[in-house]
């Protein structure tokens, strides 16, 4: 039998092991998370001052103490490869902190069940309090259900479902100022079943989107996913304006859903069968505002190279060229149809 290696340790191990006996950590799931790389000090970016650790009793509070800018708490730039499954997330060129927040995974088949892409992107919402923590929270939660263990007579969408509320409990957990309002973000999650015919569950709140690319060559055309809870969506859908004034208007990009302790807004779920080989996309507004065509992100994505932490970049970067003005996330996916 072929080897392999312990995520954490390194520790040589067996193909049917699902602990390593180095350091006894589970061999069948690997993971990362925006969560996971937070750091409790570091230098303001501002004026280089030594900023300490954040007051337990407000950990939202990131501000140097002598200039008052926002610190790097190490989500500024966050790479996250796991091999067959990667993101990348960005502050971006004009905001002052990330408020992004993604969370990925994958788990191994077993004799009883087929290995697992699963992935979390959540975008926060800038006018309320903390809207970072909400959607750090939010995608750890999601992503620690996706994961976790499943009777084989539980549909993928009700899975996805129980991730979102999963989500939605966290966030209400958060301590936060009522006078700004409680923390809360948009969250969009993918769930891959893998073996000889894939299946693909999204589900979202909001308006972060999942695109499926079709690699070069292959079946169906690249197409989006999710469909936006969005002002300009919902007023085209009821028929009151058309797509173009729509987009024109202020309120265009306006979201009719979110997760938060002041929302109880349930997730749109749609299930999707691969025909080829391809890449689910998972991504905040900060990239689909510069290239939201399926099409165009399946060129640029399917140019940057084969691995999934090349893709990642490159899209993200594409955002920062087109001038950054929010944060990004991009998350890749693939899946051999």
């Amino acid at each position: 039998m072929s080897a392999r290696s312990c995520p954490l340790c390194g520790e040589r191990a067996r193909p049917d092991d699902r602990f390593c006996a180095g350091c006894g950590g589970g061999l069948l799931v690997r993971r990362g998370a925006t969560s996971d790389l937070v750091t409790v000090s570091g230098v303001c970016r501002s004026c280089g001052h030594e900023v300490g650790e954040p007051d337990p009793a407000d950990p939202g509070d990131q501000s140097c103490p002598d200039c008052g800018a926002l610190r790097d708490d190490g989500t500024d730039h966050v790479e996250i490869d796991l091999g067959t499954i990667a993101g990348v997330s960005d502050r971006g060129l004009l905001h002052a902190r990330n408020e992004d927040a993604m969370a990925l995974g994958v788990r191994e088949a077993t004799a009883e069940a087929p290995g697992v892409l699963a992935a979390v992107v959540c975008d926060g919402v800038s006018s309320v309090d903390r809207p970072q923590l909400a959607a750090r929270a939010a995608a750890t939660a999601a992503l620690d259900v996706l994961l976790g263990a499943r009777d084989p007579e539980t549909p993928a969408n009700v899975h996805i479902q129980d991730a979102v509320s999963a989500a939605a409990k966290a966030i209400a957990l958060l301590p936060y100022d009522s006078a700004r309002g409680a923390p809360s973000c948009t969250l969009v999650a993918g769930f891959v079943e893998l073996g000889d015919r894939p299946e693909i569950t999204v589900a979202w709140v909001g308006d972060s989107r999942a695109y499926w690319l079709t690699a070069p060559g292959g079946g169906r055309a690249s197409a989006a996913l999710t469909t936006d809870h969005s002002w300009a969506v919902e007023i085209v859908a009821l028929g009151e304006l058309d797509a173009e004034t729509a987009a024109a208007d202020p309120r265009a990009h306006a979201i009719t859903r979110w997760m938060g302790a002041d929302a109880s807004d349930a997730p749109s779920v749609t299930r999707f069968a691969p025909d080829g080989p391809g890449v689910l996309l998972l991504c905040s507004d900060g990239l689909w505002n510069y290239l939201p065509a399926a099409a165009d992100l399946a060129s640029a994505a399917y140019a940057a190279g084969a691995s999934p932490i090349e893709m990642a970049t490159e899209l993200a970067q594409y955002a920062l060229d087109c001038g950054g003005r929010d944060n990004v996330t991009v998350v890749v996916m693939p899946v051999d149809a």
